[in-house]
């Protein structure tokens, strides 16, 4: 509402009428320029219509709103319950609204409906409280109601049981929308899995929800001197206090025993510990990428998102919602929109949104692309955060952001729900007496310079936690120069934000050695396996605008290879049967330890054949579906520790997929190896081509262009030059003593 003069509100609308008549003619003549929009006149003076607030002996604060235009009546209790993490009973909180409506001491679930129904209520309930709303000649039987619902729930067990059935029937559906996940496992990501805000609940965590924590949660933290009572409608300040004194003036709840640990952290009996959000979450270390596979998915869901320290009441969270409506906060012309939507057509719509809570606040980046421009829907987005770091908005920019926000507010004083919700909020948050009526003028101040300082304050790119929910063959390699980390660029996760596990089933009728005979057995045998003595193997690497060769040759028990771009030599690795010498431009040296004893496994065109030698250890986990078809993953460790999984088709006996930890420069990669094209070689199946992706390159195909067998090398081909090493001299058995 606006403010107004009543005693020369009419006269200036008679006055404003009569001189527009007059002046008619004159403007029907003018040329109006119509290029530019008219400017601006100076912000309204907000005047948010009279509320009162009252205190009843038991610390309960009751609200007042007055709206005598329709004979309707809306009250809400609402407790002041700050956010616990629930742990392995994660979900149980999420239930209380209903379970409260399932049962009272002196009415059952149906009787409620019946008693909702009779007078034509709408009526809820959630962890924090209740909320009606009737017309105003039910309002009694609504409060009686109410009153009952929030002082004498009595959680029935078997209520509990249809709810879980419930849950967990939302959480299957929940794990098969990407953007549900990507919803839910976002935040997990942005807050953390033990944050209130980030935790996931799961069906092992329903499992573990009981009656006698959603008990016990209601008597400690729904108490009056935690609760608002507010009344919005045709009721007068005298009778909603009179109300709410003989409904719930008499309730003094017992004291809830609490005890506390050496820590100094409090248990309740049957939530258990309280682990209160003590501090919020803000950004910290480096950027991360998560990744929550949909095989074969269309499209991917993007969030980029990070956690902040923002309260309501700061007064820079007017100026960063300003900065964050010109980002991506509702408007069409927003930077996000513009640029994702109508300039490179990725997707319908791309949207920011910053959440100011006073317990942790948070901004999030959201869009869904194809799956083929994931990476440049990214990068976009990355760089729209860092140009909204760097440069000022523009004039143009800054007065649609406003126009924007005023008028979203005042359409929102139009509800007188709106009054009661602005001063619950002023209450609740700690914020200034006049911070809604100044709301305009402070908007309309908003300079350039604040929106950039917002974004200085309140836009990480560099700490921002990036989740894409899609297809992990298309996207991980492309996803992972995003990340900042040095150890595994991009974290797989499972659907409920949980680090992604392979299902394995346990195989009872083999074990690896079986599995790795039956290879053998598949491409050839031992017998034309051992008929190669010597291999030369002369592979192409990458796309042809860079491509790189790298050549091999293999045994006996001897072994180099060299890699080449066009005539120029990049890397060579000689091993004699002993030692093993790098070369590179920059110099080289010898390789040693884990890098030597991986070296020996090339020393055979089949290292299968001598696993039981090579390998420390052979395990089978299990078998799983790759691609369609079962396989056996075998878990290898070698002689220098280094461990890799291999997987073996269960029918064909083929080795289809290595998947191996690799350090490389400095950086830990999770790269995955598909073998395919296979042909004969001397009667031996080989690999004509492999697959490999999860390194720095992204994914890289390599094709074997020329076979040479058993042709003799020349003399020296294997001589290594490195210097021997002369043993250290051996201690003695005894040394006397310095003072002898």
């Amino acid at each position: 509402m606006i403010r107004s003069n009543p005693s020369t509100g009419t006269r200036t609308i008679l006055a404003t009428c009569a001189i527009g008549c007059l002046l008619l003619p004159a403007t029907m003549n003018a040329q109006i320029d119509r290029s530019r929009p008219p400017e601006p006149g100076p912000a309204p003076i907000v005047n948010l219509g009279a509320h009162s607030t009252t205190e009843l002996s038991n610390g309960m604060k009751v609200i007042v709103v007055e709206d005598h235009k329709l004979p309707l009546v809306s009250v809400q209790l609402r407790f002041d319950v700050p956010p616990i993490a629930q742990r392995e009973k994660a979900g149980y909180i999420d239930m209380i609204g209903d379970m409260m409506l399932a049962g009272t001491t002196t009415r059952t679930k149906a009787q409620i409906d019946l008693a909702v129904d009779a007078i034509g209520a709408t009526f809820q309930a959630s962890n924090s409280g209740v909320y009606g709303s009737v017309l105003k000649k039910h309002l009694t039987p609504l409060l009686d109601l109410m009153q009952d619902v929030v002082i004498n729930p009595i959680f029935p067990k078997e209520e509990l049981e249809r709810m879980r059935k419930l849950s967990i029937s939302g959480v299957q559906q929940r794990q098969e929308d990407p953007d549900a996940i990507g919803e839910v496992v976002g935040r997990s990501v942005t807050f953390g899995s033990t944050h209130p805000y980030g935790e996931v609940t799961t069906i092992k965590s329903l499992a573990e929800v009981s009656t006698k924590s959603m008990q016990a949660y209601h008597n400690y933290f729904l108490r009056p001197e935690k609760g608002y009572l507010v009344f919005v409608g045709d009721i007068t300040e005298k009778e909603a206090k009179d109300v709410a004194k003989d409904l719930f003036g008499k309730w003094k709840p017992a004291a809830v025993p609490v005890s506390v640990d050496e820590n100094g952290i409090k248990s309740v009996d049957g939530i258990g510990p309280l682990y209160l959000l003590d501090k919020p979450s803000i950004p910290v270390g480096v950027r991360r990428v998560f990744l929550v596979d949909r095989p074969g998915a269309a499209q991917s869901v993007i969030r980029v998102a990070f956690p902040l320290n923002l309260l309501p009441k700061d007064i820079r969270g007017q100026q960063a919602q300003v900065m964050n409506t010109i980002l991506g906060g509702g408007v069409f012309n927003a930077r996000l929109m513009q640029n994702l939507r109508e300039k490179r057509a990725f997707t319908y719509g791309a949207y920011s949104t910053l959440d100011v809570d006073r317990y942790n606040s948070s901004l999030t980046v959201s869009v869904s692309v194809r799956t083929a421009v994931t990476d440049s829907a990214v990068q976009e987005i990355i760089n729209e955060l860092e140009q909204m770091r760097n440069e000022p908005v523009t004039a143009e920019e800054l007065d649609l952001a406003k126009q924007y926000m005023m008028g979203s507010f005042g359409r929102s004083l139009e509800d007188p729900r709106t009054v009661a919700r602005f001063a619950l909020n002023t209450e609740l948050n700690d914020m200034p007496a006049d911070y809604y009526t100044t709301y305009l003028k402070r908007l309309e101040s908003v300079t350039a310079e604040q929106v950039q300082d917002a974004a200085l304050a309140f836009l990480h790119p560099d700490q921002a936690v990036i989740l894409v929910v899609g297809d992990k063959d298309e996207t991980m390699d492309l996803l992972a120069p995003f990340s900042k980390q040095n150890n595994t660029p991009v974290i797989q996760l499972d659907v409920d934000g949980g680090r992604w596990m392979e299902e394995l089933e346990k195989v009872e009728d083999r074990v690896p050695e079986q599995v790795i005979e039956s290879y053998i057995h598949a491409i050839g045998g031992r017998d034309p396996i051992a008929s190669i003595r010597q291999l030369k193997l002369v592979w192409t690497i990458g796309d042809p605008a860079n491509e790189l060769t790298r050549t091999e040759w293999i045994g006996p028990e001897q072994y180099r290879t060299e890699l080449k771009k066009g005539a120029a030599s990049l890397e060579t690795i000689i091993y004699d049967g002993k030692r093993a010498q790098i070369i590179t431009p920059e110099g080289g040296g010898e390789l040693t330890d884990a890098a030597l004893e991986a070296i020996k496994s090339n020393t055979l065109p089949v290292p299968e054949i001598a696993y039981d030698k090579l390998m420390d250890r052979r395990l089978l986990p299990g078998s799983t579906m790759l691609n369609g078809k079962k396989v056996f993953k075998l878990y290898l460790v070698d002689m220098g520790g280094i461990a890799f999984s291999v997987y073996f088709d269960a029918e064909t006996g083929m080795k289809v997929r290595r998947v191996e930890d690799k350090l490389i420069y400095g950086r830990s990669y999770a790269v995955t190896t598909d073998f395919l094209d296979w042909r004969s070689v001397n009667g031996v199946q080989m690999p004509h081509s492999l697959s490999e992706k999860g390194g720095p390159d992204g994914r890289v195909i390599s094709t074997l262009t020329k076979v040479e067998v058993n042709k003799p090398y020349p003399p020296g081909f294997f001589d290594v030059n490195i210097p021997e090493v002369p043993d250290a001299p051996a201690e003695p058995d005894w040394i006397p003593p310095a003072d002898e």
